[in-house]
């Protein structure tokens, strides 16, 4: 019975703990699609709720102080939360901890709402509130990595500082010092201040589609903060705010003809089908109930990262038929056979060109009299906006391929790790030889081949999905060619990796393998 108690004891614990955070709802969304606006509405808000809020940019705002009596602005400059290249391991500037902590002390606001900038991935931003960074060294924060002797050194420093800081006795000034600096070296965390609630992104539904098509980069766009570096489109920024996020809001239905017209319902349909888990909300000058975004404890970081429709597709025991509503559906292509690179690479171009798909529609429709048309490959997979996948090329025998597009956007990666068959079993852990069994059992490793296979998920707009199966199926190997053997696939064309893919034809085992892991050569289309 004790051992009961104190369970519980510890748990109320956590509880009372976690409750004194201030909780906090992230803010994504891209320029004009009216994020500024829900936050003019959230600080104006008539349920006597105190709500802090910080944003990139106050002067948008152009809010009279006596109209927000009782909420707290502040601006943050974008340096505040600086990614290491938009990678897990992310460098929490001192000014925002430093906000939060103090908002958070104060215990008189209600809720904290922040705008992350318009260029912002949420995962980044999401994990910047739940890693536990009081551990790491300053160059774990500049690098992402530490070395055990720096950590060793650091911790010994942190020591010698601690003995110092016993023996001071006296003068209030030093006393003083130390309580600073002690300050200084703890709690980096948000995670200790603050708990994050929701993830919000705001999407202007009269130009999802036009996004969707446009292969603009993000340094040309007008959104403003890409470094030079970020090689990312709008395209692709919009998916991941659309795919990480607890909420979307889908805004300016007005512009589309209301809440009910069959354009906004097919925006509503896609953006369901690129996000089964998140609540979708139409509105209009963004109007939401303050309940439908703030401290709604939807935010759950492992299922946040399994939200994506593709993932949520991947995970069924099998793809279950679907009544396609406005022309939104889906489709899992899998096959145990190699893709022929020179074929593959024949069908993939016209990807997410949607406006083609649209123009052949009406050519169709406007020919007279009607005729038997050879169905037009180049635009077959035009609908598709959105896929993602595993691949395995005839020519990269041991490695398989990140299949990934966004639009028009399109790219065939490496994956980095060789296929488990290629590794051999006296390598693999125990958690890989449970993936092994798994697979065993499922039907899904092949006597020859082990785990090669491919396996993609497409979601798009008025697809005809029996004959693009048909299609991938017709770019993987003839059974004159896959009889032939791995060997005769070497010298396949090289259709993607411009001469770079014998590499990953035969996997030469882990001695050399810690050098230039993450530097493979990638293929793009737009």
């Amino acid at each position: 019975a004790s051992t009961t108690e104190a369970a519980m004891q510890v748990e109320e614990n956590k509880a009372s703990t976690e409750s004194k955070k201030l909780p906090v709802t992230v803010l994504s969304g891209f320029l004009g699609a009216g994020k500024t606006t829900l936050l003019k509405n959230i600080l104006q808000n008539k349920q006597n709720l105190k709500v802090a809020v910080i944003v990139n940019d106050m002067a948008p705002l152009n809010i009279d102080a006596k109209e927000v009596a009782g909420a707290k602005l502040i601006r943050q400059e974008e340096k505040m939360v600086a990614m290491q290249n938009g990678c897990i391991c992310c460098t929490l500037r001192g000014d925002l901890l430093e906000r939060v902590k103090e908002l958070s002390d104060e215990q008189k606001y209600d809720y904290l709402l922040i705008e992350s900038t318009g260029i912002s991935e949420p995962l980044p931003v999401a994990q910047t509130f739940v890693m536990n960074v009081d551990e790491m060294t300053e160059a774990d924060e500049e690098e992402g990595e530490g070395e055990g002797d720096e950590n060793e050194e650091q911790k010994a420093m942190e020591e010698d500082k601690q003995n110092d800081r016993e023996k001071k006795t006296g003068e209030d000034e030093e006393e003083k010092e130390d309580d600073a600096e002690e300050d200084e070296g703890e709690q980096k965390s948000l995670m200790h201040y603050a708990r994050l609630d929701t993830m919000v992104t705001v999407v202007d539904s009269s130009t999802i589609f036009q996004v969707l098509q446009s292969i603009e980069a993000l340094t040309d766009s007008d959104m403003g903060g890409a470094s030079d570096e970020d090689d990312r489109t709008v395209c692709n920024l919009m998916i991941d705010q659309i795919e990480f996020a607890n909420v979307i809001l889908l805004n300016k239905c007005d512009l589309l003809g209301g809440e009910d017209s069959d354009k906004m319902k097919k925006v509503e349909k896609l953006v369901k089908k690129l996000n089964p888990k998140a609540k979708v909300y139409k509105t209009t000058k963004s109007d939401i109930e303050l309940a439908k975004i703030l401290d709604t404890k939807l935010f759950d970081m492992e299922k946040a990262q399994t939200s994506a429709g593709w993932i949520q597709e991947l995970l069924k025991p099998e793809h279950t038929p679907e009544t396609e509503e406005y022309g939104v559906s889906s489709f899992i292509f899998r096959s145990k056979r190699p893709f022929h690179p020179t074929r593959l690479s024949n069908i993939i171009n016209g990807f997410g060109e949607l406006e083609k798909k649209l123009e052949s529609q009406k050519t169709r429709t406007t020919a007279s009299p009607p005729k038997k048309i050879k169905k037009n490959v180049e635009h077959l997979f035009a609908g598709v906006l959105r896929s993602k996948g595993q691949i395995w090329l005839a020519n990269a025998k041991d490695f398989p391929m990140d299949f990934h597009s966004a639009g028009k956007q399109l790219s065939i990666e490496p994956t980095g790790a060789p296929f488990l068959h290629a590794v051999g079993e006296e390598h693999w852990d125990e958690d890989e030889k449970k993936g092994v069994a798994d697979m065993k059992e499922k039907g899904r490793w092949d006597s020859v081949y082990g785990d090669r296979f491919s396996e993609l998920v497409c979601i798009g707009i008025d697809m005809d999905k029996k004959a693009m199966v048909d299609e991938l199926n017709n770019a993987c190997l003839t059974d004159k060619e896959f009889e032939a053997g791995a060997e005769a696939w070497r010298d396949y064309e090289d259709a993607f990796f411009e001469g770079e893919v014998k590499q990953y034809f035969e996997f030469a085992g882990f001695e050399d393998d810690e050098e230039g892991e993450d530097e493979h050569a990638g293929h793009n289309h737009a």
